[in-house]
């Protein structure tokens, strides 16, 4: 198996490790998925309303520690279908693994900054000269915004005061709310739980980077070309689940409550209702444009975080999720 880079993690873990355990007849499937975020609510649509099962899977999800470690997990053959960010499909394939994407997750880049109120927040602009707590770098909490600031804004931030608060998964709230930074770079659901303790969320930086394929389900092409009718079930299963999503916006809040349990119900609320209403982050079809794989190729370079690029057409099989949209009705 591939030696894979070494990354940490998007979020604090919210709740205690859950396995969706496979149900009923059919092919069975094991996802795993990079830690127990967000992103991965179309995949947990899938399998809490039954859209696996319809097509003929019996899937099991579990979660993985880091965003590393999907694709270890699909190398050792310990899973079929891996999700995370789609930068750890490059990096395996040019350790010597041979992986595909096969469908979109999340199409843009789900991060916030909170501030306590008062704090004036408009533009990356207005980052100069501030604290930002985050987790441990390469995290994106740190890469994401330092892209952001170079890219779309030409601020270099260590020249425009901009410095990064450093900690373990879990301490970014506490930071702000004590003083140790002025603002703090959070993904859901910990933007809508700070907000709930008194604190803001603003300044998205998914308009700020736009399209992006920044969190996608990967296979290995070896187990691709073998089980291309298993591949195409859970791609009809996922267009299904954003097209239910889409159609019934309450499907996403109670799936994430039941996923989520340890969530607060106001932040899963606010939190469900925010993801809903960013453009992308959510994605409409599960095709990874030519688009989105530029961008997060661009922002992964750009942020160190990936060692070499490869071709969208070596790396990206849309077939699967364009006949499953097709299908869907969302083409």
């Amino acid at each position: 198996m591939p030696l894979l880079p070494r990354r940490t993690l998007l979020a604090a873990p919210l709740a205690a490790p859950v396995t969706l355990r496979a149900q009923g007849s059919g092919t069975p499937i094991t996802i795993v998925t990079a830690l127990r975020l967000a992103n991965w609510t179309p995949a947990f649509v899938a399998q809490r309303r039954g859209l696996f099962a319809k097509h003929g899977l019996r899937v099991e999800i579990q979660p993985a520690g880091s965003i590393a470690e999907p694709v270890a997990v699909l190398n050792a053959r310990r899973a079929q279908i891996a999700l995370t960010g789609t930068g750890m499909s490059v990096n395996a394939t040019v350790e010597g693994a041979s992986i595909k994407v096969i469908g979109l997750l999340a199409g843009a880049i789900g991060l916030w900054f909170i501030h306590k109120p008062g704090v004036t927040l408009n533009s990356l602009a207005d980052l100069r000269g501030k604290s930002i707590a985050s987790l441990r770098f390469p995290s994106n909490t740190v890469s994401s915004p330092t892209y952001a600031m170079r890219s779309r804004a030409n601020m270099d931030p260590a020249a425009a005061g901009v410095r990064f608060v450093e900690g373990p998964p879990g301490s970014i709230i506490a930071a702000v709310r004590d003083g140790r930074a002025d603002l703090g770079c959070v993904f859901e659901w910990d933007a809508s739980i700070a907000e709930s303790q008194g604190l803001v969320a603003s300044l998205p930086l998914a308009p700020v980077i736009g399209p992006i394929a920044f969190s996608t389900a990967m296979v290995r092409e070896d187990w691709l070309t073998s089980n291309r009718s298993q591949a195409q079930a859970f791609s009809h299963a996922l267009a299904e689940a954003l097209r239910l999503i889409r159609t019934d916006a309450s499907v996403y809040e109670e799936v994430s409550r039941e996923e989520f349990a340890q969530v607060p119900p106001e932040a899963v609320r606010a939190g469900s209702a925010r993801l809903l209403s960013t453009a992308g982050i959510v994605p409409v079809s599960p095709v990874v444009t030519r688009e989105q794989w530029d961008a997060i190729i661009a922002h992964e370079l750009g942020a160190g975080t990936m060692r070499q690029a490869l071709p969208y057409e070596r790396i990206v099989d849309n077939s699967l999720a364009e006949a499953a949209a097709r299908a869907a009705g969302i083409a």
